[in-house]
């Protein structure tokens, strides 16, 4: 067991270092990407269709929007990163005996470490331009994200599982995460929708994180109750279900590479 977490660390650092550190650009896109995403969003919702979302009145549109968004774009991230983690490393696995949930696991470790970083600047920025966040309901944030990262990690685990019997799926899987994104209340309040559809946002898995994280970072208050118990055992049994799928089918990997 520890040399596979060995294993997994080594990965993840050959990752960050790879797609990160071996050249400017890599690091910089990390905060420009998703800021380029945050302005056109808000110029586009808050200049042009003139919207207004009641929950953000006190704090304003940008920091409403960023709070949410860049836990979003993380477990997005990884996911999309995650899907062909193990066809591209379909020759090591073939040689070298290996838990090849290592590879899905490096590609979603790396990606939130890196945007949890950005995200700690994003909120120092916010801070700096008259944004009270409330820093206090940081160390729930940072655990909440934990819980988000396993949620991530499961889904990765079963998407690059799956991809490798169905090589399309990585195609359709960028227009899934975007159905996904603007079905959850990231750009809008659930207070807009009807109030007989809420259920059904409320239904989203996403949609606990967002408004948790939002309620913590930007209000300072934080309601312990059933439905964060029900989100950490869902989150749990959704990653005990997917480590068992990965560890089902892969001994038949070899055989579709």
């Amino acid at each position: 067991m520890n040399r596979h977490f060995t294993l997994l660390l080594e990965l993840t650092r050959k990752d960050i270092k790879t797609r990160y550190f071996d050249s400017f650009s890599g690091l910089a896109w990390l905060i420009i990407q998703p800021m380029l995403l945050l302005l056109i969003y808000s110029f586009v919702f808050v200049i042009i269709f003139k919207a207004r979302v009641p929950e953000a009145d006190l704090t304003g549109f940008v920091p409403y929007l960023a709070i949410a968004f860049w836990p979003w774009t993380a477990f997005s991230e990884s996911i999309l990163r995650s899907a062909d983690s193990v066809t591209e490393n379909s020759e090591i696995i073939g040689k070298i005996a290996l838990p090849a949930e290592v590879f899905p696991g490096a590609a979603v470790t790396s990606t939130f470490v890196m945007h949890m970083i950005g995200y700690l600047a994003v909120l120092i920025v916010l801070q700096a331009t008259g944004t009270a966040i409330q820093w206090l309901y940081l160390p729930l944030a940072v655990l909440l994200m934990g819980v988000l990262f396993v949620a991530a990690l499961s889904l990765g685990l079963l998407i690059s599982s799956i991809s490798v019997f169905v090589r399309d799926l990585k195609h359709a899987l960028p227009a899934l995460m975007m159905l996904w994104f603007f079905s959850t209340p990231i750009l809008y309040s659930i207070s807009l929708i009807p109030e007989r559809y809420r259920y059904l946002l409320a239904l989203n898995p996403f949609y606990y994180f967002s408004s948790t994280i939002r309620e913590m970072l930007l209000a300072g208050t934080w309601r312990p109750g059933m439905k964060d118990a029900l989100a950490i055992f869902l989150v749990l049994v959704s990653f005990g279900i997917a480590v068992a799928f990965f560890r089902r089918v892969r001994p038949r990997f070899e055989d579709f590479f």
